[in-house]
């Protein structure tokens, strides 16, 4: 099974990931870790969002200025698209190989895609998992992880699709605003549907 987990900036999908993928022993695959490859200097996206971006957004040694860079496109709306024209085809490359390889080794995977919904790439996946958790709690993850203003916040929140219409898209919801506690009950009874479902499912080829 190829899942897909996604959720709004701050929901805290990242860890919920991993605990799900601790709990169906998955293998995980994160959209950021590969944009971060891609990026690495003379990587596959690096010498074309060089070329587009020009200097402006670069270090001395080449690497990418992130923290001025993760601010301009909060505030740049044609800056993001122009980023993400260049890397999210092949991110997605890159996911739909490791989902050919998860499926011939027999294993779930698990891919972590913040704008999976965004982007339109829910087809890709045999099951959508979204993390979320409400604005306040969202606004004050993102300041503390990425030290940055509540106003910087909000806007990076608010450069995404509503919640309400993730939600309306998802196959499953978890809710992380409360304790971490809640959250792996909502887990453990994911788990629990999708094991009754695979075993439903696998008796249904054998007959």
């Amino acid at each position: 099974m190829n899942i897909g987990v996604t959720g709004t900036i701050g929901s805290g999908k990242s860890r919920v990931c991993k605990a799900l993928a601790h709990l169906l022993s998955a293998s995980i695959i994160s959209a950021d870790t590969l944009c971060r490859d891609l990026l690495v200097v003379n990587g596959r996206g690096w010498k074309e969002v060089r070329s587009v971006l020009g200097s402006e957004f670069f270090l001395s040694d080449g690497q990418i200025d992130r923290p001025r860079l993760r601010k301009a496109l909060f505030s740049q709306s044609g800056l993001r698209r122009q980023l993400d024209q260049i890397l999210h085809p092949l991110v997605r490359e890159e996911l739909q190989a490791a989902a050919q390889k998860a499926q011939k080794q027999q294993r779930i995977l698990l891919a972590e895609v913040p704008l999976l919904f965004e982007k339109g790439w829910q087809a890709d996946f045999d099951l959508t998992v979204l993390v979320f958790a409400n604005e306040e709690t969202c606004i004050r993850r993102v300041m503390l992880r990425d030290l940055v203003s509540e106003a910087d916040a909000k806007l990076a929140l608010s450069a995404q699709m509503p919640i309400e219409e993730k939600i309306r898209l998802a196959d499953s919801v978890i809710d992380n605003s409360a304790s971490f506690a809640e959250t792996l009950q909502q887990l453990n009874q994911l788990c629990e549907t999708l094991q009754a479902s695979t075993l439903l499912s696998s008796k249904g080829r054998g007959r």
